[in-house]
């Protein structure tokens, strides 16, 4: 089987790590094509296919190809990689995928089109096991890949006193966004009173904040941490938890009731090693287990091992060859109604409960600094947003 990816940036890593993994399967070839090879955050990921470098050999791909399997902000009508007409190879019967990784108004805008165009695409779809996959009810759950030893980084062993580590890869305040922010200045506000807490209790703690480095250095000081913080805001996990977890780390974050029914639905478990909290309480949480390192590190050591038996690499691209098998069984055939969008009560209890719960939470959280404010603003802006 040849599957030949489409994305218009990296996408942070996410469609080359699945071309791995589904690589590693018996009788399987799985290529990715990028159109702009720099993307827009981090630079270090690796590259398979650049459309401009590479065009003669993806079109022989794609005449071979069993599947193509398109990524986020690709539509049947996309031509940014003209002369390849993908409604054309649709109509003529090629087998296609759609897997979305945001929520289906940051695809309209991107796409710059209405978020009805978003669901009228009639490609078979897919979504990460994450905050999106409550957009989408129609869609098929799939997880995000993790690599083990990523560039050769293992767990480093480590003694005295813990050490907490922090990488946000977004930089807006948990009260300016619903979903496109990890809450960066509450959560540095947080660990900044943690840090005066814990001195002045005589304990030693070690925060790592960090920021705008390579996807190799970030890792490589994670797999130095003994506690990960990764999103406390939203009610979403990101790919930070699960790099931290596979990495050994005992890692924070908060999983509302939507993601937790899909983490459980696409692992077939409901025990994913992730420590469930909120902002609100993250503090006191890791106050309480900053003279416990022996328990910190053993929670880090069986977070790891969960990793390597549930959410193996193998393991996990053998559910997107599931997907496929059914794909091309019924090329045309959309995947089944997950849950209920329609009814009103089906939007309260599958979608709007949590923004509730999130919009009540917020509004209790205490206004940030100016000063760390100022700072989130000028990171983002380094990074090319300049609208905060």
């Amino acid at each position: 089987m040849l599957i030949v990816h489409f994305s218009l940036t990296p996408l942070v890593g996410a469609p080359i790590r699945l071309c791995e993994a589904l690589g590693r399967l018996d009788g399987v070839e799985a290529r990715f094509v990028v159109l702009d090879p720099k993307g827009y955050v981090d630079q270090s990921h690796p590259i398979d296919l650049v459309w401009e470098d590479d065009k003669a050999l993806v079109s022989e791909l794609v005449e071979r190809a069993d599947i193509l399997h398109l990524h986020n902000y690709i539509s049947l009508d996309s031509k940014e990689f003209a002369p390849l007409d993908f409604s054309a190879l649709w109509e003529s019967g090629k087998p296609m995928v759609r897997h979305f990784h945001s929520t289906p108004d940051l695809v309209a805008r991107m796409m710059r089109c209405n978020v009805s165009d978003v669901f009228r695409c009639p490609i078979p779809k897919l979504t990460i096991a994450q905050y999106p996959e409550r957009f989408y009810p129609t869609a098929r759950l799939v997880p995000n890949i993790v690599l083990p030893n990523q560039y050769g980084i293992e767990r480093s062993v480590r003694e005295g006193p813990i050490r907490i580590g922090y990488s946000p890869s977004s930089f807006r305040s948990g009260r300016i966004s619903r979903w496109d922010t990890k809450g960066y200045p509450e959560t540095i506000s947080m660990l900044r009173r943690l840090e005066r807490k814990a001195k002045a209790r005589g304990i030693s703690v070690e925060i790592d904040v960090i920021e705008q480095v390579s996807h190799r250095e970030c890792l490589a000081r994670k797999s130095e941490c003994d506690i990960a913080i990764d999103d406390l805001v939203t009610g979403s996990y990101h790919m930070s938890t699960l790099e931290s977890l596979e990495l050994g780390s005992m890692v924070l974050t908060h999983m509302d009731d939507r993601v937790q029914k899909a983490v459980a639905e696409v692992c077939g478990r409901n025990d994913f090693p992730a420590v469930n909290v909120r902002l609100e309480d993250a503090e006191e949480v890791l106050l309480s287990t900053l003279d416990r390192p022996e328990m910190v590190r053993e929670i880090g050591k069986y977070s790891a091992e969960w990793m390597a038996k549930y959410w193996s690499m193998d393991e996990m691209a053998s559910r997107f060859l599931v997907i496929y098998r059914d794909v091309l069984a019924n090329p045309r055939q959309p995947f089944s109604q997950r849950f209920d969008l329609q009814s009103a009560a089906g939007r309260f209890l599958n979608n709007e409960i949590h923004d509730v719960n999130w919009h009540a939470r917020h509004e209790r959280w205490p206004k940030e600094p100016p000063l760390l404010l100022k700072k989130a603003r000028n990171l983002l802006r380094k990074i090319g947003i300049h609208r905060v």
